[in-house]
């Protein structure tokens, strides 16, 4: 059973990714059609993926050289540093539990790399699948913002024969208020997460000096994405990497990433995200503690995006309360 349900993930996964490629490019489709006011819909999804791509090239074009280039130094560096670490270790203990740990971790190593080489036909073929599920995503998205507003009648109209239509009505002004939750929850991430990369970029590189800035940045920047705890888990083997190469780098390394993980917990993260879902900070921080608490990942993902929804579901039936004609005001519309 599991390997059917895989199966059957593994083939919708194009639709599913269209869904989501969809959901991030509608903003930019509005942005365009209501602010730029071009009225074609077909000339303003050509600008909106022409933006896109162009954000893409731009992107890789400026970083890509210089991750290649600190990718190539670190894999050079990777035989000194395996030395350092295992006489570091041998220094602690000369005990053989510590030995024949060391000696399992390098049989792995050795054994992922053999196969890496053995499997790189099967990783082509791989990518090459990947290439075509993303272009078959690209091209589902594109038929999904062509008829968007179709798609959304013909929900409506299917909601409404089950539940009614004044029903059907507020289901799909929550779903509205659901999509620009998440959608902002995500942009205001993406903003942190980037103001946290450049603030590490900035700081290992002029400050401390670390051999690796580039990559120290990247992966605290992609980590950051994971609420609360993604900042730590970013951090960690890049402390050793840097504490290995020489141990006052890492140890800085560490005060500072602590430092910004501080900052951004109860400075930025607040600020920006509250200020995109329309939620007072201490509503950020609590919900992020307790869907965490009850969760795990998935509720530090969603937990901002939910209370977000909560509270405006809340201020409805309050308001509904005192006002029992008000309709539910979805503010997207």
């Amino acid at each position: 059973m599991e390997n059917g349900l895989s199966l059957i993930m593994q083939a919708c996964f194009p639709i599913f990714a269209g869904v989501l490629l969809a959901a991030i490019l509608n903003p930019v489709l509005v942005f365009f059609e209501v602010r730029l006011k071009i009225q074609n819909r077909y000339l303003a999804l050509i600008m909106t993926y022409m933006f896109i791509f162009l954000m893409i090239f731009v992107v890789v074009k400026t970083i890509t050289p210089n991750i290649i280039n600190s990718i190539i130094q670190l894999s050079k560096d990777v035989p000194g540093l395996y030395r350092k670490a295992n006489n570091f270790l041998s220094l602690l203990s000369d005990d053989i539990i510590v030995k024949l740990y060391l000696a399992e971790i390098a049989q792995k190593l050795s054994s992922l790399l053999t196969a890496l080489i053995n499997n790189a036909l099967t990783k082509v073929i791989d990518i090459l699948t990947a290439l075509a599920n993303g272009l078959l995503s690209i091209i589902i998205s594109v038929y999904i913002l062509i008829d968007k507003k179709s798609i959304e009648d013909w929900f409506k109209e299917f909601l409404g024969l089950l539940a009614g239509r004044k029903t059907a009505n507020d289901m799909i002004k929550i779903i509205h208020i659901l999509y620009r939750n998440v959608s902002s929850y995500l942009s205001g991430k993406a903003i942190s997460s980037l103001i946290m990369a450049l603030l590490i970029f900035a700081g290992s590189k002029y400050i401390i000096k670390c051999p690796y800035p580039i990559i120290d940045s990247m992966v605290i920047g992609i980590t950051n994405m994971i609420p609360y705890f993604g900042t730590f888990i970013g951090a960690v083997p890049l402390v050793l990497i840097n504490a290995l190469y020489e141990p006052q780098k890492g140890f800085l390394l560490f005060i500072l990433i602590l430092m910004l993980q501080q900052v951004e917990n109860l400075i930025i993260d607040p600020k920006i995200l509250s200020n995109q879902l329309s939620i007072k900070p201490i509503l950020v921080i609590i919900s992020i503690i307790i869907g965490g608490g009850l969760f795990g990942p998935l509720g530090l993902f969603f937990a901002v995006p939910v209370a977000s929804l909560i509270k405006s579901a809340a201020d409805v039936y309050m308001r509904k309360k005192s006002n029992k004609n008000m309709d539910i005001i979805d503010k997207s519309l």
